[in-house]
């Protein structure tokens, strides 16, 4: 062959391996017929009220249903994708639940078991509640990924998922959860694992836990929270020997979070030789005592959490010397002492040392942390004034100081940091005016200077904070008015200025702070009428202006637009509701309080369209009419009619009722003109605790189904004409 033909031989055999190579990208198989099958079954015994897996029919490859991922190569269905896509937090009393939206229910098909080429199952934030965690998981032998967390399994963790000896990803905690384990024996059997996650999961009874975790030196993350973990061991030595004596093996671990357990009264001390640890979370774990002043090798730890402890002393070198921390939270212990040192933490974002003992004056090298974005140093006995150096710290978003021994005001020069976003003083003991300059802080979304003795007035140049979303004034003792210049603050969603000293009307350019959910000016010395552009403020959720003396006209244009407004509190003010006769308002209260305005002589008929009324106050309102008999037929909890001029009987209004599910609990007619018989209907009315019918014209025999309101605490019968005993005792 001539140089020439081998020259094109080469090049032909060249562009026909890339040709292969590239067509060997590009094929798209189809997915294998009894893979398509098994999916089916697996969707058979779903509910999927949402449908998410409506794409999942016969007639389209399985390989473009969604949530299934396959081989580009073989067809294989490699990945199951069916994370419920949207949940609903829900903390109540630091309790979290979760109830997912979108989410799949049912059973658990065992056609899973032919999708022998599966690597990624992620079924987490589901609905199985009831069931257990298959077993048969554990015969997917090519799993690296497997996720159930939050999906509502119950039961005991089935020990075959240690025959997955390829796993990289196990996660099977989370919130919901109900799953426990009795040892963790078949743990070793994940030789490769790097990622654990059974946080919630109940290990009390796997007493040799953290031993069989120390089995698995590929570990890089281990997140243990709130698993009922403690160091109790099997060791004839006890635990103190066994704390003292164990070695750990995780050379590789970076991530470790043993929150929320029972590992106290001390830090075990192989945790401080973990030198490739980079986060840690001890919070919530009983640890008493100062902090071990060992020699600490945590020299990549980034984030440390010891917080909701009962460690005390003062903040040992050996934490002082961590230098590359971004993020340390040590609130909720009892430490105390000084705070030199701290400024070693060049590169410190984020500095909780709130709810602890610490009474020393603030010093000054705060400043030096110029990597802070947020200081939360509340709840402590903090002494002094703020350094005016910390507004050095030019990217600080939040500055938390509260309930502290701070006696001097805020230094004008806090307000020159440009991008501070945070600041949080509330609760100490701070006088003197706000610092016209924080008007300076453009970038300021949340301003808390709440529960103080600040007094003065509000700056005007507040207005220029027009990134604002929160404003805490409340409970100083500020005077003079309202600045109009708030109105610029557009993004407002929460106002508070009620239990101060302010006067003056309600400027009317208020009413275009069109993001506005909750404000309170509350118990002041505000007067003149309420602006009729308060109507615009159409996210408006809550209006409290009780305790003033405003007085004037308010007119149905005042709440045309509030259609968001559920809670209104206004007594305690003159003002004069003026509105049609045939008015329907489109606003619904849950919370409606007119105490002293001027609503008569007749009854508001627009009541009546009040579906979701809770709380009625119309105590003092000049109202000189019968009770209407369809009051009570709501879902009314709370009724304060005292102070007005009703005539007529109550009888067949609260015995005639339409609604059987009665929930009054708190009926107030006292100083009214009402006659007749008091009715005996009053076993209609089980939660019923206070009732005051004094003062009005009652006749007749005191019924006997008072008596048998057990919750009832407070009984008022007298200024009425009844005969037989007026007086209960109430334990």
């Amino acid at each position: 062959m001539t140089m020439g033909g081998s020259t094109h031989f080469s090049v032909f055999l060249l562009l026909a391996i890339i040709l292969l190579c590239s067509s060997s990208k590009t094929v798209n198989a189809t997915c294998y017929a009894s893979e398509k099958q098994a999916l089916m079954d697996f969707k058979k015994d779903l509910k999927d009220p949402f449908g998410r897996l409506s794409s999942w029919i016969h007639d389209v490859d399985c390989c473009k249903w969604e949530g299934v991922v396959c081989s580009n190569r073989s067809g294989r269905v490699i990945q199951l994708l069916l994370q419920s896509p949207v949940r609903e937090i829900h903390v109540i009393y630091d309790v979290v639940s979760a109830h997912p939206k979108s989410s799949l229910s049912g059973k658990i098909s065992h056609s899973l078991q032919n999708l022998t080429h599966l690597r990624y199952l992620d079924l987490s934030l589901n609905n199985f509640s009831g069931i257990p965690i298959p077993s048969f998981f554990g015969s997917l032998r090519s799993l690296r990924y497997l996720n159930l967390s939050g999906a509502g399994f119950q039961g005991m963790v089935p020990y075959q998922l240690g025959n997955l000896s390829s796993l990289r990803t196990l996660s099977i905690g989370g919130y919901p959860v109900d799953l426990q384990v009795d040892n963790l024996q078949w743990l070793a059997g994940l030789s490769n694992l790097e990622h654990l996650d059974m946080g919630g999961v109940d290990l009390s009874l796997a007493s040799n836990w953290l031993e069989e975790i120390n089995t698995i030196p590929s570990l890089v993350e281990i997140h243990l929270f709130s698993c009922q973990l403690d160091l109790i061991s099997h060791y004839n030595g006890g635990r103190d020997t066994f704390v003292s004596l164990f070695h750990a093996n995780f050379s590789s671990l970076t991530v470790l979070d043993l929150s929320q357990n029972f590992l106290g009264p001390v830090v075990p001390r192989w945790i401080f030789g973990l030198t490739a640890l980079a986060s840690l979370d001890l919070s919530w774990n009983s640890f008493e005592g100062p902090l071990s002043r060992d020699l600490w090798n945590l020299t990549s730890l980034k984030l440390l959490d010891l917080s909701r402890n009962y460690l005390n002393g003062s903040l040992p070198d050996e934490l002082i010397h961590l230098n590359n921390l971004i993020s340390l939270n040590l609130g909720g212990n009892q430490f105390e002492g000084s705070l030199d040192g701290i400024w070693n933490w060049s590169s410190l974002a984020s500095l909780d040392l709130s709810d602890n003992n610490f009474a020393t004056f603030l010093p000054s090298q705060l400043s030096t942390l110029t990597a802070l974005i947020s200081l939360d140093l509340g709840y402590n006995q903090f002494r002094g004034s703020i350094p005016s150096s910390i507004a050095n710290i030019s990217n600080l978003q939040r500055l938390d100081l509260y309930d502290n021994n701070i006696s001097s005001s805020l230094p004008s020069e806090v307000f020159t940091s440009k991008d501070l976003i945070t600041l949080d003083a509330g609760s100490n003991h701070l006088n003197g005016p706000i610092p016209s300059a924080v008007g300076n802080c453009t970038k300021l979304e949340i301003l808390l200077l709440h529960h103080n003795a600040l007094s003065g007035s509000i700056p005007s140049n507040l207005g220029r904070c027009t990134q604002l979303k929160e404003l805490w004034l409340n409970d100083n003792a500020l005077s003079g008015s309202i600045p109009s210049n708030l109105g610029r603050c557009t993004q407002l969603e929460h106002l508070s200025l009620n239990d101060n000293a302010l006067s003056g009307s309600i400027p009317s350019n208020l009413g275009k702070l069109s993001s506005l959910e909750f404000w309170d000016v509350s118990h002041n010395k505000l007067t003149g009428t309420l602006p009729e552009s308060l109507g615009q403020l159409s996210k408006l959720e809550e209006l409290h202006i009780d305790d003033n003396s405003m007085e004037g006209i308010v007119s149905e244009s005042h709440f045309d637009n509030l259609t968001a407004l559920t809670k209104f509190d206004a007594s305690g003010n003159s003002l004069t509701l003026r509105v049609s006769a045939s008015w329907t308002p489109r606003v619904q209260f849950e919370t409606l309080e007119l105490s002293s305005w001027k609503l008569g002589p007749q009854f508001p008929t627009w009541i009546r369209s009040q579906k979701i009324l809770w709380d009625l106050n119309l105590s003092f309102a000049g109202i000189s009419d019968n009770i209407p008999p369809w009051l009570f037929n709501s879902s009314l909890d709370t009724v304060d009619l005292s102070h007005n001029q009703l005539h007529g009987g109550i009888s067949h209004i609260l015995c005639e009722v339409k609604n059987e599910n009665q929930v009054l609990r708190y009926l107030d007619l006292r100083e009214n003109f009402l006659s007749g018989e008091i009715p005996d209907c009053w076993m209609n009315y089980p939660f019923m605790y206070h009732i005051d019918l004094n003062s009005n014209n009652f006749t007749g025999s005191i019924p006997r189904s008072l008596f048998h309101l057990e919750g009832l605490d407070y009984l008022g019968l007298g200024n009425n004409s009844l005969t037989g005993p007026i007086t209960f005792d109430f334990e």
